[in-house]
């Protein structure tokens, strides 16, 4: 049955009838322990103390929420994020999905933590002394547009043949013509990518492509990299974005906790 340690007072994941708890992620006991008032200063949904369900040297970190009351705002995102990302910087955690509710302590600790505890302790081992990065890399897109078409003989062509000209009387062309600008885009968006990962994969312990290479997105790809390395990273991407600042636009955003390096089978 489960053990419930309230970091403070209105932080107690007890419920009422008309209360159930949400959940944010799960971490190790000893690592709460280790924090002291670090993470008293936690605040969930709505500004609620942020408690711990604890089970097998688990703990997960959960706030009382009102029964009927569903995580849809971009607040609740903000406030989910942002308690993660503080858990994050005490030890590792593994993010539970955005909008989990559980009724009790016990079901916490029955359908969550005891099933999969092993599994937790394992992951949240691996996860130590790492955490994620996300970088997404767009084109600059009058840029890459200018240099496709010098380079592109075919593609000056029907830019010729169809300026000024109504677009009923030139459709086959103008339809040629953004087929080649979109595949040509596409094309050194992927050349670009493989530029990308071929920098910063090596830094990273493991590496999640979000999306493909595309007409407007080079590439959106998540981290996970060792603290010790995070430096590393973001001095190689500095390096990068000075040299193709006038091409390529680059943005990092971490550290945070690992979201996309929780699921099984995550792990190369």
């Amino acid at each position: 049955m489960a053990g419930v340690d309230a970091v403070s007072g209105p932080a107690s994941p007890d419920t009422s009838g008309e209360e159930e708890l949400f959940v944010y992620g799960i971490l190790p006991a000893r690592d709460v322990d280790a924090a002291g008032g670090t993470v008293q200063a936690l605040a969930g949904l709505d500004g609620a103390p942020v408690g711990f369900v604890r089970h097998a040297g688990l703990a997960t970190a959960v706030s009382v929420v009102d029964r009927d009351r569903r995580a849809a705002r971009r607040a609740d995102l903000l406030a989910y994020q942002s308690v993660l990302d503080g858990l994050a910087r005490i030890g590792p955690v593994a993010p539970v999905r955005f909008g989990s509710v559980m009724p009790d302590a016990a079901t916490v600790v029955d359908e969550l933590m005891a099933p999969d505890a092993d599994h937790f302790l394992s992951l949240l081992e691996r996860l130590r002394g790492r955490r994620q990065f996300n970088l997404r890399v767009t084109p600059v897109e009058e840029v890459a547009l200018g240099e496709l078409v010098a380079a592109d003989p075919e593609i000056r062509r029907l830019r010729e043949l169809t300026r000024g000209v109504p677009e009923e009387a030139s459709y086959r062309e103008r339809v040629r013509l953004g087929e080649l600008v979109a595949h040509g885009l596409e094309r050194r968006s992927a050349e670009d990518a493989d530029m990308v990962l071929g920098l910063v994969v090596p830094v990273a312990e493991d590496h999640l492509v979000r999306s493909p290479a595309s007409a407007t997105e080079v590439v959106d790809v998540a981290l996970l990299v060792d603290d010790a390395r995070s430096d590393e990273l973001v001095e190689a991407l500095e390096q990068y974005a000075e040299a193709w600042h006038q091409r390529l636009r680059l943005r990092l955003v971490g550290p945070l906790a690992p979201y996309d390096f929780v699921e099984e089978g995550s792990w190369a």
